[in-house]
């Protein structure tokens, strides 16, 4: 039995190659898919009510999906991270049992099997080893999230625009990856910043020979003065506050 997932080979063979099962039996595997069902989100799904989120365990199997906190003062939203294959969300809802304050909203055509939050602790009782590696991820979603709280409060956004680029660029390739062809509202919530601000920093960078923009894409043009920019030092005085 694997619930209906018509898809049942497909999703097995990608939750294998997830790092959190690596430690996990064949036959455990099996056991989670079978009280697992799959979601399908168009682009521009949205999940704004967190009790939707509470009883619900979600395993992103393809697509984008991004997770923010919205406020309402400021009318601006900010986006934790951009989820992506292998990717999983609500977990501290799965530890503490408390609705989870974020949203969450499909940037790309998404496919996701989801548990309910009961079986899924009950699946984790049975298989012990799976709480590191969730405590792992955990853990270092939090440090991202403390370097994001430490460049928002210590950066500008132009410094901040600069590191976004630098941390999804290939040096390989000189390409940006997973944000590439995301809105500039979009990339604005990554940097904490508003659209207007975020495009007058894109027309200085381009003015500067750093970046083209060409089909929504981005270009990097000139890595060496992209670098420059994200090396900018946080201020002593904190009196006049980053935009």
């Amino acid at each position: 039995m694997h619930n209906g997932l018509t898809k049942y080979e497909y999703y097995y063979e990608t939750l294998r190659e997830n790092s959190l099962f690596t430690d996990l039996q064949n036959e455990s595997l099996k056991k989670l898919l079978e009280i697992a069902s799959n979601q399908l989100w168009p682009k521009k799904t949205c999940v704004l009510d967190p009790e939707h989120t509470l009883f619900k365990f979600y395993i992103l199997i393809s697509g984008k999906i991004k997770e923010y906190n919205y406020d309402d003062s400021l009318n601006r939203e900010l986006i934790h991270a951009i989820l992506t294959k292998n990717d999983f969300f609500n977990v501290s809802t799965l530890l503490n049992g408390h609705a989870s304050r974020l949203f969450y909203e499909a940037l790309s055509y998404s496919e996701l099997i989801c548990v309910p939050m009961d079986q899924m602790r009950l699946w984790i009782k049975e298989n012990p080893k799976i709480i590191q590696p969730i405590l792992n991820y955990l853990a270092d979603k939090t440090e991202k999230l403390k370097d994001k709280v430490f460049d928002l409060c210590s950066l500008d956004t132009s410094t901040r625009l600069a590191k976004l680029l630098i941390d999804h660029l290939n040096k390989d390739t000189n390409k940006i990856e997973l944000i590439n062809g995301l809105s500039n509202t979009t990339l604005a919530g990554l940097i904490g910043t508003t659209r207007a601000v975020l495009n007058r920093h894109i027309q200085e960078f381009k003015r500067e020979g750093i970046l083209q923009i060409g089909h929504h894409n981005i270009n990097i043009v000139n890595s060496a003065l992209l670098i420059e920019k994200a090396q900018t030092l946080p201020t002593a005085n904190h009196s006049k506050k980053p935009t």
